[in-house]
């Protein structure tokens, strides 16, 4: 048989894995709430013992099926696995689960642990949020096979994982000026920004039901226009004379665009033209329109100051991975930490 191909939270590090069962939990759609794991009837069929031992916490095999036993069934139903590769699968799952009761030990001997008040008000929250009351979330809940203890469970996982990143993570990031700056040269490269062009314009009226020999007079009034200047007339000059839209007493200028400002059938003209170009005219709902570029350049990034949090924020979520990683090998080695499941190959 070919080699298994994974779904992405098996191959994704250990720490996104526990962030991706979590989040979805937590932040699934209204309609259903998208929660993404339930018992199976694979987990139903589970001989529970145990797969773990941390610091004499136990972890069981059912507790390995809870969190990602839809996960590990979907891999078998869309790949075919033997029972060493669902072993291995297991032991994923289970690595998540070791790391959640070791940032719960932790949590626990900070005394920052995520308190009852907390959990309610984050599940009042997540009602509020899908536009419901808590006892309905909880019918929602368990109406999808789910018990609420479960559930509360996993939200007091995310919440915990939350505080952990807050209090343990992040003060072990140090971020310096060098590195804030090469992240704002990234998120405002020019290539990244917006095109803005300084747009001119002169416009000839449609009348309101106009038929289509009235349409094409309008259209032949613009052609000429467009040839005077590309003919040497300054745009500024023909606008002048024959604008009908008001650019006219303003040099010919309509305003300055970015991207997307613009209808559809504007923009796609307005930003195909080189500085100086002038374009055939463009009939739209609201008349006719010849456009001239004044100037074309890309946006102007903010002042750094001004996105220093979001810098902050961007460079900080991405170091968590990787002292995560670190805190977590630094933990395992501090704890008694027993594997029990039987290690393909070992």
């Amino acid at each position: 048989m070919a080699k298994m191909q994974h779904p992405e939270w098996v191959s994704s590090p250990m720490w996104r894995l526990l962030r991706v069962l979590t989040a979805v939990v937590l932040l699934g759609p209204a309609v259903g709430l998208g929660l993404p794991w339930g018992v199976t009837v694979a987990e139903a069929a589970v001989t529970d013992r145990i797969a773990a031992v941390v610091d004499n916490d136990v972890i069981t095999l059912s507790e390995i099926y809870e969190l990602g036993g839809d996960y590990i069934e979907q891999a078998a139903a869309t790949a075919g696995i033997t029972p060493e590769q669902r072993r291995e699968l297991e032991l994923e799952v289970l690595d998540t689960l070791i790391l959640r009761r070791l940032v719960s030990q932790e949590m626990v001997r900070l005394g920052m642990d995520v308190s009852e008040e907390e959990l309610d008000a984050s599940v009042a929250d997540i009602a509020s949020r899908n536009g419901m009351e808590t006892g309905t979330l909880r019918r929602e809940v368990e109406a999808q096979g789910m018990t609420w203890d479960g559930y509360r469970q996993e939200i007091r996982e995310n919440l915990r994982q939350s505080k952990f990143n807050s209090y343990v993570i992040q003060p072990r990031i140090t971020v310096n000026e060098d590195e804030l700056s090469d992240a704002y040269r990234r998120m405002f490269a020019s290539r990244n920004q917006p095109r803005v062009v300084d747009l001119g314009a002169i416009f000839f009226r449609v009348p309101a039901g106009a038929d289509e020999p009235a349409v094409a007079a309008v259209m032949a009034k613009a052609e000429a226009a467009r040839d005077r200047v590309r003919a040497g007339t300054e745009f500024s000059v023909v606008a002048a004379a024959q604008d009908e839209g008001g650019f006219g007493s303003n040099g010919g200028r309509m305003g300055t665009y970015e991207e997307g400002q613009l209808q559809a059938e504007m923009g796609s003209v307005a930003f195909a033209l080189g500085v100086g170009e002038v374009s055939d005219p463009v009939l739209t709902p609201r008349g006719v329109f010849v456009f001239t570029a004044f100037d074309t350049r890309r946006k102007e990034p903010p002042p750094m100051d001004s996105v220093r949090d979001q810098l902050l924020d961007q460079v900080y979520s991405g170091r968590i991975e990787e002292e995560t990683d670190q805190w977590y090998r630094q933990a395992r080695r501090r704890s008694a930490v027993e594997i029990k499941l039987e290690i393909p190959g070992a």
